[in-house]
């Protein structure tokens, strides 16, 4: 798929959207609090983990349990999951991280502040549009704090530098909060 498919793709989903909302006069679902509990299932070093997709309509995040192989160390099970993450939706749900973008490397501090540092190609494969970028960013903190529950704050890095946006709409320059991105 081109890029140009890429974004008519996603400009129909968030139109399409917004018109049903604006149809249906009802509030989108609430989402579902997280208990942050990873289960083992299968034996050492397999997990069932969850991942955090945009819904169909773009009005919501959808969770989606996954069981995959993960490292022992935090930061190795991170960045394995937030890869499966990239690897987008099996189920339900809309990929939200841009085709071809590597997790690069994620760092956790004392604080309970995640640094994820990802390939260009999160901004450059980026479709662009405000919900595009809102649930990027939200998709990448909801899975992290699913999965990771004393985690506070996520900040986006772009090959081990800060960014400013990511496409353009939110300010990228300061750590997510997650009581608002969850």
């Amino acid at each position: 798929m081109t890029r140009m498919q890429l974004v008519i793709l996603l400009v129909v989903v968030v139109a399409a959207g917004v018109v049903l909302f604006l149809v249906s006069g009802r509030e989108p679902v609430p989402e579902v609090e997280s208990t942050g509990v990873i289960e083992e299932k299968v034996g050492p070093g397999v997990q069932t983990v969850k991942l955090a997709f945009a819904d169909r309509a773009a009005s919501r995040i959808v969770t989606e349990e996954r069981e995959i192989v993960v490292p022992d160390d935090r930061p190795g099970r991170a960045r394995r999951i937030l890869e499966e993450l990239a690897r987008g939706p099996e189920k339900r749900g809309v990929a939200t991280i841009p085709r071809g973008t590597r997790v690069i490397s994620v760092v956790f501090d004392d604080a309970g502040g995640a640094y994820v540092d990802f390939s260009r190609e999160l901004i450059d494969n980026h479709p662009g549009g405000s919900a595009g970028e809102i649930f990027t960013i939200r998709s990448v903190v909801a899975t992290l704090v699913r999965n990771f529950p004393e985690v506070r704050s996520v900040k986006f890095l772009v090959e081990g530098r800060e960014i400013e946006t990511i496409a353009g709409h939110y300010d990228a320059s300061e750590s997510f909060p997650v009581e608002n991105y969850r």
